[in-house]
């Protein structure tokens, strides 16, 4: 039986990246333990059968795609003075389903609030963050710290467009060092135009974004950018469309560290291409979180990891004081 240590007695030897999926969210509230978006739609009732047949018309079971499909489609149509009624319709049922569906899984802000400051503790403890879950539980915890603790956070936004030279972010005039945060499939806080121009949204100290949010995608005039369902080659080409994806993609994830944090993430083969492309960052030491004692999480780690060529695993339970939303001892 593998040893799973408690966090505070590993810590010290892995302080550069750290990598979150979705088991870090259902950590702070079961809502999130849904296997996918779309599924839940369909289980809250909130796919008819009109809208469950767009989803099939292409193939996919990702609001992102056929919201930006479907817009750009009834913008196409009315540049050409062609009747656009069907696709507008279309249009607004897929994205009140979508609306519906994350007001369902999101917890709100209130609720989230108990758990931000243990997670902001724990992620200030690394160079890089980099977030799988496209819920508001990071940047809620980036906000709520900016005011009460000295570490700063750095999401690469300035003025809601992502720099080209994030790097030379990692150093802050206030505080020296600062931890970098980044999100490979997208978040609920990132956008896209009609003119393919990405921006991310804010709305002062972050606790009504999400209302914020739902109400830019009601106007209809930018639609959710992050990938969340689909296939390892879905996500790939999903990833390749967008800008910020990319370039997360191909210049962070390949620079986390020789030492790697990952909690509540599976390693399932629909994330593969994130697991490969860690490989380029020559990773050598990895912590993987283990929630009771599951040792499907044990295997898997041990599966892929040293194909990427990490020497050295080692495993810490996920509830132990100090990591993510449980608080240190001597809080």
């Amino acid at each position: 039986m593998v040893e799973i240590y408690q966090w505070n007695d590993i810590k010290e030897g892995f302080k550069h990246g750290l990598l979150l999926g979705n088991g870090a969210s259902v950590a702070v509230h079961k809502r999130f333990a849904y296997p996918s978006l779309y599924a839940e739609a369909r289980a809250n009732n909130h796919l008819t059968e009109q809208v469950t047949g767009i989803f099939d018309a292409f193939g996919v079971q990702d609001f992102e795609l056929v919201l930006r499909r479907l817009w750009q489609a009834k913008v196409v149509n009315e540049k050409l003075g062609i009747e656009a009624s069907r696709l507008e319709e279309s249009y607004t049922l897929v994205r009140k389903a979508l609306i519906s569906t994350v007001h369902d899984v999101h917890i709100s802000h209130e609720d989230a609030k108990p758990h931000l400051p243990p997670i902001y503790r724990f992620m200030s403890g690394f160079e890089t963050v980099v977030s799988l879950n496209y819920d508001l539980l990071v940047y809620w915890s980036i906000m709520m710290g900016k005011d009460e603790f000295p570490k700063h956070f750095k999401d690469c936004f300035n003025n809601g467009q992502f720099i080209d030279d994030w790097e030379e972010w990692r150093v802050s005039l206030e505080s020296g060092r600062t931890t970098l945060v980044f999100y490979p499939h997208g978040s609920l806080a990132l956008t896209r135009g009609v003119d393919e121009q990405e921006s991310k949204l804010s709305a002062g100290q972050g606790h009504d974004l999400l209302t914020k949010i739902v109400t830019v995608w009601e106007q209809g005039k930018r639609v959710p950018l992050f990938v969340c369902e689909g296939t390892r080659e879905h996500k790939l080409k999903a990833i390749g469309g967008s800008a910020y994806l990319q370039r997360v993609y191909s210049e962070v994830l390949p620079k986390v560290g020789e030492s790697l944090v990952i909690y509540g993430w599976g390693m399932g083969d629909q994330d593969m291409h994130i697991l490969q492309r860690l490989k380029q960052a020559k990773c050598k030491r990895v912590a993987v979180s283990v929630h009771n004692g599951n040792q499907n999480t044990v295997r898997q780690a041990e599966h892929h990891l040293p194909s990427i060529g990490v020497e050295e695993v080692v495993f810490f339970d996920a509830e132990s004081p100090g990591c993510w939303n449980n608080p240190a001892a001597d809080a």
